[in-house]
């Protein structure tokens, strides 16, 4: 499995440019857990969603995640900094996933 991503910052509108990074990072992730454990498809989740404080707060702040049974496996936030850029940080942690799903 290759590496987390390093941060990535483009200019508002070339968000696009990020899209392949992320899409890999996440499918990436799916198979090294699908190579090494024993695991249901239907389980695997991908799910996005505005970072708010309240729920009547619109925010330029997202999460994307990746999940398996509700356990977050990989995710990237993307915030916008304060000179309008967009940035993406990306996270990966599969630890303790052994206690979910046994290793094959």
């Amino acid at each position: 499995m290759n590496p987390i991503p390093n941060p990535i910052t483009v200019n508002t509108g070339e968000q696009e440019r990020v899209s392949k990074t992320i899409d890999l990072f996440f499918v990436e992730t799916k198979e090294f857990i699908e190579e090494n454990y024993e695991v249901d498809e239907p389980y695997f989740q991908i799910k996005s969603g505005e970072l708010a404080y309240n729920s009547t707060q619109i925010t330029d702040d997202r999460i994307t995640y990746l999940s398996y049974k509700d356990m977050i496996l990989a995710s990237v936030f993307e915030t916008r900094t304060e000179f309008n850029y967009i940035r993406y940080i990306f996270f990966r942690n599969l630890e303790g996933f052994g206690e979910l799903a046994p290793k094959k």
